[in-house]
């Protein structure tokens, strides 16, 4: 009955290939989280300060920055997972690059990814980026932030969630 099953299945995939159908891998489905007022204020080790909305649900850590067009300097989101752990971030449907910062449950940098690009194709073509390191929060800001605050690992960002 094994062998049955498995000489059918062979069969309709080479007729499905013969008839030209193609199996396509369906592109994840994200709800639309709208954006948060930036009223939590983030202070850099140089001393500036970021405003940056809050990401802490599930739906709007997915969702982060998807399908904006600009992030102007002094803004940015945080994000703040439930527990430490290895967070990769992906820039599918993203617009604009992003300095992508992980912070351990300290505040303590622990890994960066700057000028991260934007992903332009399916979900399968985005690359991961980051989370190699436990961290607890996770910074996106505008593309040339490390650069400029002269940010680097083992640094401490100081904000306050409540």
């Amino acid at each position: 009955m094994k062998k049955l099953a498995v000489l059918v299945a062979l069969a309709l995939v080479a007729a499905a290939g013969v008839v030209g159908l193609r199996v396509r891998a369906q592109e994840p489905v994200i709800p639309y989280a709208p954006p948060r007022p930036a009223n939590t204020l983030v202070m850099l080790p140089d001393g500036s300060t970021v405003h940056v909305e809050l990401a802490t649900t599930d739906a709007q850590m997915e969702y982060g920055l998807m399908e904006r067009t600009n992030l102007p300097q002094g803004r940015g989101m945080l994000f703040v997972h439930k527990d430490v752990g290895e967070h990769p971030y992906w820039m599918y449907h993203c617009k604009i690059a992003l300095d992508i910062i992980w912070m351990d449950a300290d505040h303590r940098i622990v890994e960066m990814s700057p000028n991260t690009p934007p992903c332009r194709g399916i979900a399968a073509t985005c690359p991961n980026y980051g989370g190699t390191q436990p961290s607890k929060y996770v910074l996106e800001l505008p593309a040339g932030s490390i650069a400029k605050h002269h940010l680097a690992v083992g640094q401490t960002i100081d904000f306050n969630l409540g």
